[in-house]
């Protein structure tokens, strides 16, 4: 099973937008109250320091002949602490106003990248996760 946390954005091609997306906006919204800013970045800290950053042509698909940043990132469900800091930052995000949830597949599409702890699939629909994904409430853990 695989597992991301997306917000309410979607992308060029439909597909929902991660979370991480609206975390580095909220962060930079003055609009936000100053400590849920700081929460928000505490976390952003953490994964940066802890989450290994595929490089940008882990996400290239080649469509039509134009190389195009087309890969999503997601768990692996065996990425315990990855996943419930997801949670933590998910939480914070609601307090902010903007809600995630997390989803879950079998089948997150063709794999482009992969480390210990995530991947990054080209989805096989361009939905958020291809055939057989669940939506489920960020809130819910599980």
């Amino acid at each position: 099973m695989y597992v991301r946390f997306v917000g309410p954005r979607r992308g060029r091609r439909g597909s929902t937008l991660g979370m991480f997306r609206d975390s580095w906006w909220i962060v930079d919204d003055s609009r936000v109250h100053e400590a849920l800013r700081e929460a928000v970045q505490e976390q952003l800290d953490w994964f940066r320091a802890n989450l290994p950053a595929p490089r940008r042509r882990a996400f290239l698909v080649k469509s039509r002949g134009v190389w195009l940043a087309d890969g999503i990132c997601w768990f692996l469900d065996d990425a315990r602490e990855m996943i419930e800091r997801g949670f933590a930052l998910a939480a914070l995000l609601g307090e902010c106003g903007v809600p995630v949830t997390k989803v879950a597949t079998r089948t997150p599409g063709q794999i482009l990248y992969r480390d210990e702890y995530q991947i990054v699939a080209r989805p096989d629909d361009g939905s958020a996760g291809g055939r057989g994904t669940r939506l489920l409430n960020a809130n819910d853990g599980g």
